[in-house]
């Protein structure tokens, strides 16, 4: 009864949401392989579904989130994978701890002020040279976009009032784009996908420079 209480929650968002992401979560591993980007650290890991997807034998993977229940179901599904229960905002890590970092449809659905926090955390704990791989939505611009963007606004609805308005605040904003700018980011890389209406991006913080050469990828 016990493992009920956290593993139906797991259930039903890796059902909702993650089967239909698959595309855009390869997208993100392929980025991350391509440019060696670990030790890697996949903040607001949720069911561990992208943590999963990255953990190799021969790479450093770490999920966190501060969900205890979520972290419980990922562990299940992913035996080995380390994850930890913590405020993305104040993780334990010392700065420079990961050349990369995956932060994954999860600025969305805070408020305003801690998206900063979290991408101010993202930027302390990044070593120099390293990479942080974003994937959220952007503001629906065409028709297509729009179309699309019903269809994510109806998922959103079912996540739960306070959600729902953190997502319409970011859309109303922008969307990932000027998030980043505002946030002193800027972009590598960038992969437009759902009809424009979300984007995979590979950024860096403006104030260290590029990012730095991959190595020693097999």
């Amino acid at each position: 009864m016990a493992r009920g209480r956290w593993y139906l929650p797991g259930m039903l968002y890796t059902g909702i949401l993650e089967v239909p992401l698959r595309g855009i979560r390869k997208k993100v591993r392929d980025l991350a392989l391509k440019n060696n980007l670990f030790p890697l650290l996949d903040l607001c890991c949720g069911p561990g579904t992208q943590a999963g997807l990255l953990g190799r034998p021969e790479s450093a993977v770490l999920g966190l989130d501060i969900n205890l229940n979520m972290l419980k179901y990922a562990a299940s599904r992913r035996p080995g994978l380390p994850f930890l229960c913590a405020d993305a905002a104040r993780t334990p890590f010392r700065p420079g701890t990961f050349r990369g970092i995956v932060i994954s449809f999860a600025l969305h659905e805070k408020e305003t002020e801690f998206r900063a926090r979290l991408l101010g955390e993202a930027k302390n704990i990044l070593a120099p040279g390293g990479g942080i791989v974003l994937v959220d939505f952007e503001r629906p611009w065409d028709r297509a976009s729009r179309r699309a963007y019903l269809y994510v606004s109806a998922i959103e609805r079912l996540a739960g009032r306070s959600h729902f308005r953190n997502g319409r605040d970011f859309f109303e904003r922008g969307g990932l784009g000027p998030l980043l700018k505002e946030n002193d980011l800027r972009e590598v890389e960038r992969q437009d996908i759902a009809a424009g209406t979300c984007a995979v991006v590979l950024a860096v913080p403006r104030k260290t420079g590029d990012l730095s050469p991959p190595h020693g990828i097999s």
